[in-house]
C-alpha cells in the first residue's frame, strides 16, 4: 500500500515539476519575443530627415472668390505631380464636378502631406 502511495506522489511530483518547467519555458519565450518585437518597434520609430510625408485631411472654409484650383494653389506641395492632380483629388473627394459652384462659408476637404 506504501509502495502504491509512494508511486503516486512520485507521479504528481513529476507532472508538477513537467507542468513548471512547461510554464518556465513559455515565460521564456514570451520575453524574448516582447524583447525582439520592442526592439523592432523602436528601430521603426526612429525620427530621420529621411521619412516620407503622411497624407493628412483638413476641413477649409470657402471664401469669397476661392475655387477648387485657388485652393489647390494653397495646399500643393512636392507629393503631387502638378496642381492639376491636387484639383482632381480635392474635387473627387467633395464629389464636386467641374461645373459646380464653391458657396463661401462652406467647407471641403483638403488633402496635404505633413512630414
Amino acid at each position: 500500500m506504501t509502495n502504491i502511495n509512494s508511486r503516486r506522489a512520485r507521479q504528481i511530483r513529476e507532472r508538477q515539476l513537467k507542468i513548471r518547467i512547461a510554464l518556465m519555458i513559455g515565460i521564456m519565450i514570451t520575453l524574448i519575443l516582447c524583447l525582439v518585437f520592442s526592439i523592432r518597434a523602436s528601430a521603426k520609430t526612429d525620427n530621420s530627415d529621411m521619412s516620407p510625408a503622411s497624407k493628412q485631411y483638413k476641413s477649409v472654409m470657402i471664401y469669397c472668390n476661392d475655387s477648387v484650383e485657388s485652393i489647390a494653389k494653397e495646399y500643393y506641395s512636392a507629393e503631387y505631380s502638378s496642381v492639376d492632380r491636387l484639383e482632381d483629388e480635392i474635387m473627387s473627394i467633395n464629389h464636386l464636378s467641374a461645373d459646380s459652384a464653391l458657396i463661401p462659408g462652406n467647407y471641403i476637404v483638403v488633402p496635404y502631406y505633413s512630414i
